[in-house]
C-alpha cells in the first residue's frame, strides 16, 4: 500500500513528462502506455484499498463508499492512506513491528507459523522445554 501511495502521489502532482517530448509516432505510443499505467496504477489503489476493508471487517456500505471515493484524483490518496494508517494500527497491535515500508516477511512468518519463537523466530519444531533456546522467552502452550 505505501509503494502505491508513494507512486501515486507521483503521478498526480507531478506533470507528465512526456508533454515536452518533440511529438512523433513513436511518442504517442509511449504516451499511451504511460496513460495505460496510470489506470493501472488506480486500478490496483482501488482493489488494494477494498480488499484492505474486507479483510479488516468493515461494513459493505462502508467499504463501497471507500470504493467509490478512490475514483476522484486528491481524495484517493487521502482514502489510501487513512485505510494504511488503520491496517498499521491493528497490525501494532496484534504485535507486529510496521516500519516505514510495511511488514518485514519474517515478521509475518513468524506469527503465522506456530514452530517459530514469536519473539526472535527460532525454529521450536520437537522443544519440550516450554522456553526458546535462543531468546529465554516463554512459551505459550
Amino acid at each position: 500500500m505505501i509503494w502505491l501511495i508513494l507512486i501515486g502521489i507521483l503521478t498526480l502532482f507531478f506533470p507528465p513528462f512526456w508533454q515536452y517530448l518533440p511529438v512523433g509516432e513513436f511518442d504517442a505510443v509511449l504516451a499511451g502506455l504511460i496513460a495505460l499505467l496510470q489506470v493501472a496504477i488506480q486500478i490496483l489503489m482501488v482493489v488494494g484499498v477494498v480488499l484492505l476493508l474486507w479483510a479488516r471487517g468493515s461494513h459493505i456500505l462502508l467499504i463501497i463508499l471507500c470504493g467509490l471515493l478512490m475514483l476522484a484524483p486528491c481524495v484517493s490518496l487521502l482514502v489510501l492512506v487513512l485505510v494504511n494508517m488503520s491496517a498499521t494500527h491493528a497490525l501494532r497491535r496484534a504485535g507486529v513491528r510496521v516500519g516505514f515500508m510495511g511488514v518485514k516477511d519474517e515478521d509475518v512468518e513468524r506469527i503465522i507459523n506456530p514452530d517459530l519463537c514469536t519473539g526472535c523466530g527460532y525454529n521450536l519444531t520437537g522443544n519440550v522445554s516450554g522456553y526458546c533456546p535462543e531468546c529465554g522467552r516463554a512459551l505459550e502452550p
